[in-house]
């Protein structure tokens, strides 16, 4: 009885999300894990009770192997980021819609700054969600 209730649903509720999100997923944990070792590596670079010393004997490799692993997480940073682009931007998006009253706006003789400041006053978010859309607001303003 029980059996039917799961029946062609994986019982692990990770494999259920999307593929883009398990990935997501996926480079938060290597980079959640690889930050935790980058930063042990760096407090214990050359002693000799580290933890590393089982796998790396000699503690003269200690500053190479955390130059490594710190430009290993520089590469999945960038990697994760290469495909946020304006284009997926809900404020981008949002002012695209809005072009031909935002050009009707400048006809009037309205800067840029203060097309973005009315366009963040009507957004229902906290101070902080306001000040990061106003800035994303005027450098895609300057582009339209």
């Amino acid at each position: 009885m029980l059996a039917g209730l799961n029946a062609g649903r994986h019982p692990f509720v990770l494999w259920r999300l999307p593929l883009k999100f398990r990935k997501q997923l996926f480079f938060y944990i290597l980079l959640a894990v690889l930050m935790i070792i980058d930063v042990y590596s760096i407090f214990n670079a050359g002693n000799p009770a580290s933890l590393i010393r089982p796998i790396v004997p000699d503690p003269g490799w200690d500053f190479l192997i955390t130059a490594v692993i710190s430009v290993t997480i520089a590469l999945i940073v960038i990697i994760m980021n290469k495909g946020n682009s304006s284009s997926n931007d809900p404020v981008f998006l949002s002012l695209i819609e809005n072009r031909a009253y935002i050009e009707k706006l400048r006809e009037k003789g309205k800067t840029d700054q203060e097309i973005a400041f009315s366009f963040i006053q009507k957004l229902n978010e906290n101070e902080l969600i306001k000040k990061i859309a106003y800035r994303k607001a005027l450098k895609y303003l300057k582009r339209i």
